[in-house]
């Protein structure tokens, strides 16, 4: 094990302190890239704060410079891990450690649904995939690729709720990993990687086109995954390409902070994120939220991957690697 990787296994291992971090950011500062040191620093400032961002103004310059470092090819250094899927299809996931945050919105785009802004505690760290699942993953695992728009890097669409589901216990089973939807909370936790924007990089249309497939610049149709922008963690496609399945059965927001919420145990319809290349942008915003059946299966509806980092470890083909 490198020295990187021996830090970064140290982010998960002590995934609730700040502290690796910070020494992750003087490595990089000497023996790497001073420009993934300052990214590292800035996004552990941006976490820290996004719970009270009116009492840190400075928050709008720190989120600038991020953007700024990664328009510049500065690359996230997260922990990441892949999974090894049938034919050798790789799924790769980074870590995103535990935090709190503000979910919802009360801004002017915003829906009642997503109303009131509350503040969502998360108290374990979780693997996520960097991309949504791929048509060559889905079809590594089920066999089939039920996808409108084909092409291996694109998106799997046309998948219900159930359907997601049965990926993940399939592909659980042949990774040696187990995988779920993430919650809605994790969903948006992730999106925002530590921003109060209506989307991962800004507030406006000019930031969403740089970073999601929606409406406007899509041409009708999805895209392969990974081709614009990532958060700060890394993620691609958070916005927009297509819907995401959460796990969660439909809600209204409760008044009140909450911590690990993972949404009413009966009910029907499931939760959908993130928007789609059919949407507009103001469905795309990391707020909004809706719900459908869950045998829905359109060609605007896919899913992304979690993994909890409490289960067990994975095989030795999965690898933590330099992010």
């Amino acid at each position: 094990m490198s020295d990187l990787e021996a830090l970064l296994a140290g982010i998960v291992a002590d995934a609730e302190s700040d502290l690796p971090w910070l020494v992750l950011a003087d490595w990089l500062e000497e023996f790497d890239d001073s420009r993934r040191a300052e990214l590292t620093r800035l996004h552990l400032q941006l976490r820290q704060t996004c719970t009270e961002p009116d009492a840190h103004p400075e928050r709008a310059a720190w989120h600038s410079r991020i953007l700024e470092l990664m328009e510049a090819g500065a690359k996230p250094c997260v922990p990441e891990r892949t999974l090894v899927l049938p034919g050798n299809v790789e799924l790769k996931m980074v870590f995103i450690p535990p935090g709190a945050f503000r979910m919802g919105s009360n801004s002017s785009q915003a829906f009642d649904h997503e109303k009131p802004v509350h503040i969502v505690t998360l108290t374990q760290g979780f693997w996520i995939g960097i991309h949504e699942v791929t048509q060559e993953q889905y079809e590594a695992v089920m066999g089939e690729n039920p996808s409108e728009f084909k092409g291996r890097k694109r998106p799997v669409e046309q998948v219900s709720w159930d359907e997601a589901q049965e990926f993940c216990k399939k592909a659980s089973l042949l990774a040696g990993q187990t995988l779920q939807l993430p919650t809605e909370a994790q969903w948006e936790y992730a999106c925002r990687a530590g921003s109060t924007t209506e989307y991962c990089n800004g507030d406006d249309e000019a930031a969403l086109q740089r970073v999601g497939w929606y409406r406007e610049n899509s041409k009708n149709e999805t895209h392969a995954v990974g081709e614009l922008a990532a958060n700060a963690w890394g993620l691609h496609d958070c916005h927009g390409n297509v819907w995401e399945w959460c796990n969660d059965v439909d809600d209204a927001y409760k008044r009140g902070d909450c911590t690990d919420p993972v949404g009413p145990q009966a009910g029907y319809e499931r939760v959908i994120r993130g928007g789609s290349w059919l949407y507009d942008a103001r469905l795309a915003r990391a707020a909004f939220r809706d719900w459908i059946r869950p045998d829905s299966q359109d060609d605007y509806l896919g899913f992304r991957c979690l993994s909890s980092v409490r289960l067990a470890a994975p095989r030795a083909e999965t690898d933590l690697s330099l992010g």
